[in-house]
């Protein structure tokens, strides 16, 4: 990004109406505000190298306000702007930033209608394109070739959690709970995408290896359990109450593409999409196996989605569904994963004997019609008269 750019986000920052407005939108997410920031950045800059020049993005409200200047076709600009970057934006990308200058200038008095804004404002089209799933083998290829604790840890938690890279970065010591089979780990309400906590399980896999990861980062075994307040996820030599987890997933999201480029695993689909795998690969990983092995219900509630009030099951219940799906959230523990490899291939001939014995059924019934319409036959030469009888009386008058 340009020297001016930057100073402009830097600027759009400090002006006291986006002040007012990102903080009244940080009350209900951080995430929304940090986005929204960019989003108002961006506008900033289309301002600054447009016919706008004049306006900045506080001095403009009053004239949109007033009519004095369309809005429509200000923010028709804005996505051309938006959709002719040099660096381009995805197309979530662009609907965001709309939605953040729509509430912007919505939230001091721009009157902006929605049916016209739909019908004067053109959003680019959205591609759909067929994403190839990951599986457990690309799982246990990324895990082997990672040589960072700290990362395997991470990763192994998300691949058997499923929960949300954020949430996983925001854990705390005493957020984890050991001593449970399997261990629990808690995510708190703030940290949570939906604002609604909740406890979730791991894998005994990536329990050892969290494990292992945090012991590492004291010098006495269980020294962690005196400071619940320390963030799981710093460096080894860094133990702190307070830490950004942006920049903490920068750093670890920069060992992952590594990593990903490692093991030939780091395509994209073209320029304008994300990687094939991502940190939110897992979770939907996760998502597919617990869907298929317990209920839609469990698997909606297990990753943190809104689900039915009147779903509702003791937590015993909960850990042993999840039991069912352990095995198959395991990738590196070998007689864990030979088990399964043999439970399928059981599975497989299970149901090569089914299809054998539907086969053998169908010839059966097939060589009993071809019986039936044999006869039939027979009877209709012997006597063709019968070939004028309704087809259910002819077949009385055969039996």
């Amino acid at each position: 990004m340009s020297k001016v750019s930057t100073l402009l986000i830097r600027e759009t920052n400090e002006l006291e109406t986006v002040k007012q407005f990102l903080k009244s939108k940080g009350r209900k997410s951080n995430k929304t505000k940090t986005i929204y920031s960019i989003a108002l950045s961006h506008f900033q800059t289309f301002l600054h190298n447009s016919e706008y020049s004049n306006y900045n993005i506080e001095t403009i409200i009053g004239p949109l306000a007033d009519g004095k200047i369309n809005v429509y076709t200000l923010m028709d600009k804005f996505v051309g702007y938006l959709d002719d970057r040099k660096i381009k934006l995805s197309y979530q990308s662009v609907v965001v930033y709309i939605a953040g200058v729509k509430s912007y200038l919505e939230y001091y008095d721009v009157d902006i209608s929605s049916n016209k804004f739909r019908k004067k404002v053109t959003l680019p089209s959205k591609e759909m394109r067929s994403k190839e799933p990951i599986d457990a083998e690309d799982i246990r290829a990324i895990l082997l070739a990672c040589t960072s604790v700290r990362l395997k840890a991470l990763l192994l938690v998300l691949a058997s959690s499923g929960c949300r890279v954020g949430e996983a970065l925001s854990l705390r010591n005493g957020e984890v709970n050991f001593d449970q089979s399997p261990t629990i780990i808690h995510i708190r309400a703030e940290n949570a995408k939906t604002k609604q906590e909740r406890d979730v399980y791991i894998s005994n896999e990536a329990s050892r290896e969290l494990k292992k990861f945090i012991h590492s980062r004291y010098g006495v075994k269980d020294e962690y359990r005196e400071y619940p307040n320390h963030f799981i996820f710093t460096k080894r030599n860094l133990k702190r109450e307070t830490v950004d987890t942006r920049m903490l997933y920068v750093r670890l999201h920069d060992q992952f593409i590594k990593l990903l480029d490692k093991v030939e695993k780091n395509q994209r689909n073209d320029g304008r999409t994300r990687r094939n795998i991502t940190f939110h690969s897992l979770r939907s990983f996760v998502k597919s196996v617990i869907s298929i092995h317990t209920t839609q219900d469990y698997s909606e509630w297990f990753l943190g989605h809104s689900y039915s009030t009147y779903w509702n099951i003791k937590e015993s219940e909960r850990r042993e569904l999840y039991k069912k799906c352990e095995k198959y959230l395991t990738f590196l523990d070998y007689p864990t994963v030979e088990n399964i490899g043999r439970d399928f291939e059981a599975r497989l001939e299970e149901r090569d004997k089914e299809i054998e014995l539907i086969k053998i059924k169908h010839d059966k019934e097939m060589k009993e019609m071809d019986l039936k319409l044999n006869k039939v036959i027979a009877a209709i030469q012997r006597n063709p008269k019968l070939s004028k009888i309704k087809p259910e009386v002819l077949k009385r008058k055969i039996k």
